[in-house]
């Protein structure tokens, strides 16, 4: 979540960019990375069919998917509309928090199934395939930006380094994660110009700009990777093993567990998430990252399945992470500034979507800056296509990942009653002394039974990754085009304007 190495939404745009460029009007793209060397923060991601679509129009997807691990497909009849086609699985959903083994309570089926794979892998792809025009400038750490005075006749941005330089451009694009300095400047700058207190007011007192700032979803997570031998060494027939898909392992105390296989197999991507009651929204009082033990991850998650222990076993020095959001933002888009990625729409993972959902904004950005019709003057108004296509779409998928997060852990409002002994929301029709009793007496049936609604609630909260196709964005991004001129209308872009990327 830290803004750390020109990351995957700013690396998916040069390429854009660089594939649908004119060659008559090339584009400079100047790409400012805040570390040393291109890096990679966590480990493990997720390509959903909406990233796929993206990735076979920019040429990519044979190469991605070598690096990729893929579940097995199967014949699925689909319930709502009787036809049948290839899915795999996409989720796999487990119970595991008692001291006996576990038992596996549903699974969320999509077309061609899930891959994961380390991001690190997909990095490598990308920068593989960065436009010639495009050069990337390390120890470049932004701390803001100005933008041309009004009385100004040129439209150039001054950008301001954290070492004291400085650098222009004609159009900025704030790729630089959760803790953006675009964001940041940006809701600086449209906040004294547009807000009735601006002049008075800071930021994070105005009801508008003030969801500009992250906030802590009142979660943590323990991250590791596990290498596989360790794990096969342990119990060979361990289900991490062998659930080529993500796998959650889940508990009734708001906690829950996230696995995955990437690079080829050889890691596991270990998530282990604790939510804190009551401290949603509140300023997480610690660094956001932070060195662990494994001592920390066996007090957290102590008494559940076997093979929860043997994992843990398996974990040497892990990471705690706090787990921040961007929630609702107002707006992305300012003149000839626009935002990306997790700068936008920073979400919980529980979707596994926050790399996907930067990577569309990436593709739509980069055919809608070098459509034929797109031309200086026009761009503030195609910048405002991008914000109106993307952006509700992304702020929906942030709440949803909220909302599937807490079915993760059996605690979603609407959904479960409360449990009178404890206090606390649990499954509906499963109090805690149930679970008790079906852990002793062997009733795993009558659980998974009434963990069914569970099942289908989740599953009907995933369908957008499949149901919601990617291309019914580009066509009304095209439309609205339309509505600008004639696709053959002469361009007016300076000859190599020099456009920048913040990442």
């Amino acid at each position: 979540m830290l803004p750390r190495g020109a990351g995957i939404a700013g690396l998916t745009l040069a390429i854009a960019l660089g594939r649908c460029e004119d060659p008559v009007s090339p584009i400079e793209i100047d790409m400012y990375e805040s570390g040393t060397e291109i890096t990679t923060v966590g480990a493990g991601i997720s390509v959903w069919p909406r990233t796929w679509a993206i990735m076979r129009r920019l040429g990519l997807y044979d190469e991605l998917m070598q690096e990729a691990v893929k579940s097995k497909g199967e014949t699925k009849k689909d319930q709502d509309e009787g036809s049948e086609h290839q899915a795999g699985p996409a989720f796999v959903f487990r119970k595991s928090d008692w001291p006996r083994e576990g038992f596996e309570f549903g699974r969320v089926m999509v077309p061609d199934g899930a891959t994961t794979m380390h991001r690190a892998d997909m990095v490598r792809v990308l920068v593989r395939h960065l436009p010639a025009r495009c050069t990337i400038h390390t120890s470049k750490r932004l701390v803001s930006y100005d933008p041309p005075p009004p009385s100004s006749p040129n439209d150039t941005h001054t950008l301001h380094f954290a070492d004291g330089t400085h650098a222009t451009a004609d159009v900025v694009i704030g790729a630089d994660g959760i803790k953006s300095a675009v964001r940041s400047s940006m809701y600086a700058h449209t906040h004294v110009q547009e807000c009735e207190s601006g002049d008075d007011t800071p930021v994070a007192a105005c009801a508008r700009c003030a969801r500009s700032r992250p906030k802590w979803t009142g979660t943590v997570a323990y991250r590791y990777l596990i290498p596989t031998e360790r794990l096969r060494a342990v119990n060979p027939a361990h289900h991490a093993l062998h659930v080529a898909a993500p796998m959650s392992l889940a508990d009734f105390a708001r906690q829950h567990i996230i696995t995955y296989l990437i690079s080829h197999g050889k890691y596991l991507n270990w998530i282990g998430f604790v939510t804190r009651p009551g401290q949603e929204g509140t300023e997480y009082p610690h660094k956001w990252v932070l060195d662990a033990n494994r001592d920390d991850v066996v007090r957290e998650f102590a008494g559940w399945e076997p093979e929860v222990d043997q994992m843990i076993a398996c974990v040497e020095d892990p990471t705690l992470w706090a787990i921040h959001v961007i929630d609702d933002l107002p707006f992305s888009v300012s003149g000839r500034v626009a935002l990306m990625g997790d700068a936008v729409h920073a979400m919980t993972t529980h979707f596994g979507a926050g790399g996907g959902q930067a990577i569309e904004d990436a593709y739509l950005l980069g055919t809608l800056l070098t459509d034929p019709r797109t031309s200086p003057p026009r761009l503030p108004r195609v910048l405002e296509i991008y914000q109106a296509v993307r952006l509700p779409f992304a702020r929906a998928v942030v709440r949803n990942a909220r909302a599937v997060g807490l079915m993760y852990e059996f605690n979603s409002p609407g959904l479960y009653a409360a449990d009178p002994a404890r206090g606390e929301p649990t499954a509906v029709g499963v109090r805690s002394e149930e679970v008790t009793a079906a852990a002793a007496d062997g009733d795993g049936d009558g659980l998974k039974r009434r963990l069914g609604e569970l099942e289908r609630a989740i599953r009907g909260m995933w369908q957008w990754q499949w149901k919601e196709k990617v291309e019914e964005q580009w066509a009304e991004a095209e439309r609205m085009m339309d509505e600008l001129g004639s696709r053959t209308a002469p361009r007016r872009r300076r000859q190599a304007e020099r456009w920048c990327v913040v990442a």
